[in-house]
């Protein structure tokens, strides 16, 4: 019972559990700067000639894709068949002070075209999650002749909502923030994502934990959260600048406004098939703004699957790993290329 712990015994029983991330292992097959591309071991013989690339956020860390083996979404993929491929963004330091959106999608673009190379296949999958899904569809206009499929889990596209993260982004005097660090402190960002929901994300959790700390397996997995929680890498200045200004306050993307690489981002461009993989109870990614985007593209192919979890929680909870996760492999093994 928890009455029979006392504060130094929960001390000492985290001290003596392990933990453990990036439960999947990979090769490091390309390396920019922080930038690192990612190449995961298969688990099982290869069934689909199509390789598939994720694309996380520029905020916090790739990991939470394979925080555990019974909730890894990257396993997932892999025991499927799939060859799989992820970006890892690093940590930005004051050297990377001046990266731009159009970097990091430069850099998607080296990192497609090494795929398509070693894998000897014209167009990948691309899987974005979070502002990696804003990543991802913007290099879909651009690039839309080297993409087969594109996934968008819990991705704002259209940024004019009233939930209290886009309120607090709106009202933000970037400009101040950036010329003061010239980066956009990960501690800083993650107070800011903490406070959307104080009550479940700083004091329930707590209470969550201390009711299941004689279970192992749930500790560890706690303890694998909270590392990934906390290890919040700085944005670039110039990129934390312009993703605030031109995404949550001028709301460009959806309005096919948004300038990369000299070219307007026009959304209705999207040809390919599309999955928005949806969370119904996103406290970042509000459920209408991630299904915004099946409004404006041209694909015929077009789908949403929505789960009801939260950002994170669809990633993270068993019973979106045994319920919703096989539906969305099924959707894409059946758009993938036979091996």
């Amino acid at each position: 019972m928890i009455d029979d712990f006392t504060y130094f015994d929960v001390l000492s029983r985290f001290s003596d559990i392990k933990i453990d991330v990036w439960q999947s292992p990979f090769d490091v097959v390309d390396k920019n700067g922080i930038f690192r591309l990612l190449h995961y071991h298969p688990t099982t013989k290869r069934r689909y000639r199509t390789p598939l690339l994720i694309l996380y956020a520029f905020i916090n860390r790739p990991y939470v894709l394979d925080l555990s083996p019974d909730i890894s979404v990257v396993k997932k993929y892999l025991d499927a068949g799939f060859d799989l491929y992820m970006i890892d963004w690093g940590y930005p330091t004051r050297v990377d002070q001046y990266l731009r959106i159009d970097d990091y999608v430069n850099y998607i673009d080296k990192c497609v075209d090494y795929i398509r190379w070693v894998d000897n296949v014209n167009r990948v999958s691309l899987h974005g999650y979070c502002l990696g899904g804003d990543l991802s569809v913007i290099y879909t206009v651009l690039h839309q002749n080297k993409i087969r499929n594109l996934m968008l889990q819990a991705s704002p596209i259209d940024f004019d909502t009233d939930n209290t993260l886009a309120i607090w982004a709106r009202n933000l005097d970037v400009d101040k923030i950036v010329d003061t660090f010239r980066l956009a402190p990960g501690d800083f960002l993650n107070v800011g994502f903490l406070l959307v929901d104080p009550i479940n994300l700083l004091v329930g959790k707590y209470h969550g934990m201390l009711e299941m700390l004689e279970e192992e397996r749930f500790l560890k997995n706690f303890l694998r959260m909270e590392k990934w929680i906390f290890d919040a890498p700085a944005i670039p200045g110039e990129t934390y600048r312009q993703y605030i200004k031109e995404w949550y306050q001028q709301n460009l993307l959806i309005k096919n406004e948004f300038v990369c690489n000299g070219t307007k981002i026009d959304l209705s461009k999207i040809e390919v098939p599309l999955l928005v993989i949806a969370a119904t109870y996103d406290h970042i990614a509000p459920l209408e703004s991630q299904k915004a985007i099946l409004n404006v593209i041209s694909s015929k192919d077009k789908d949403v699957y929505e789960y009801n979890k939260g950002h994170i929680g669809i990633t993270t909870s068993r019973s979106s790993h045994k319920e919703y996760w096989p539906k969305v492999i099924k959707w894409l093994e059946e758009r993938s290329r036979k091996a």
